[in-house]
């Protein structure tokens, strides 16, 4: 049995919890230690754990789903405040990368881009699967099969609108639990349906019970959402922990086609699977 915490995302469950748009959240494996999974964009997931009576800095370890600075933006806090242990991420997660959503001005996205002077201390990359340890697997480089969606429309490496980021370091944690596997997401920019069918072929995983995380559905069209609508009843997932970048639409749109299984996350919300 694995208990989560929500540290960062773009809501509160608790009044007293800030919030900013970014994604960390606490995985307890209980004996087998625990694990933080993304840091946030800013300070924020530390004064929230703290807050909830836990210190990141004791973590086994940290794994980052991707680059973007909503995810990794808070290392410079960690490191500041001691962590010294490993840092686990696809060997992309420190590439400059940009945005161009919403205008024609291209915003920095990427911890390439010095936000991170002198790059990640003991940073062990990843470029496809590794078990982090008893029940927690870390999963990257997710396979993008043609015609399913992604989330990765105005994003790009250069300034030029000439090298479109497929995020190829998206990753995710698989936990098994007492109450079977549960996958827990970053931003999914690969899609849900290649990133649970990676998963099949890679682990031999059939049955999804828990999904959490952000799904990337702001601005998605609706066949989307109707291949995420497959995609969840052909993994018999049971509960969707909805956060982060889904999306207030998104979020609905899954609420109206899987009445009693949605559950909004938010800061300090404690998740047991």
């Amino acid at each position: 049995m694995a208990s989560l915490r929500i540290l960062a995302d773009n809501r509160s469950t608790e009044a007293a919890l800030p919030f900013e748009h970014g994604w960390s959240v606490w995985v307890d494996l209980g004996p087998a230690g625990a694990w933080l999974w993304d840091t946030g964009q800013t300070g924020l997931f530390w004064d929230n754990a703290a807050a909830c009576g836990i210190d990141p800095a004791t973590a086994a370890g940290v794994a980052l789903s991707h680059g973007h600075h909503d995810h990794a933006g808070g290392l410079p806090r960690l490191l500041a405040a001691g962590y010294s242990g490993p840092i686990i991420g696809h060997p992309d997660v420190l590439s400059r990368r940009y945005s161009r959503r919403g205008g024609t001005t291209f915003r920095s996205i990427g911890m390439g881009d010095g936000r991170l002077a002198g790059g990640i201390p003991k940073f062990h990359p990843v470029a496809d699967c590794l078990e982090l340890a008893p029940g927690l697997t870390f999963v990257t480089n997710i396979e993008r099969r043609p015609g399913n969606f992604e989330a990765t429309e105005h994003l790009y490496r250069d300034t030029a609108g000439l090298a479109p980021d497929c995020v190829p370091d998206d990753a995710c944690l698989v936990i098994e639990g007492g109450c079977g596997s549960t996958v827990l997401l970053g931003c999914c920019h690969a899609g849900l349906a290649n990133t649970l069918a990676h998963l099949r072929r890679c682990l031999g995983l059939t049955a999804v019970p828990t999904l959490i995380g952000g799904l990337h559905l702001a601005g998605a069209p609706v066949q989307a959402l109707d291949e995420i609508e497959r995609t969840l009843a052909a993994f018999a997932v049971q509960t969707v922990y909805t956060g982060h970048c889904t999306g207030e639409a998104g979020e609905s749109s899954l609420a109206r086609r899987f009445a009693g299984r949605v559950v909004p996350t938010g800061c300090g919300l404690p998740i047991t699977v």
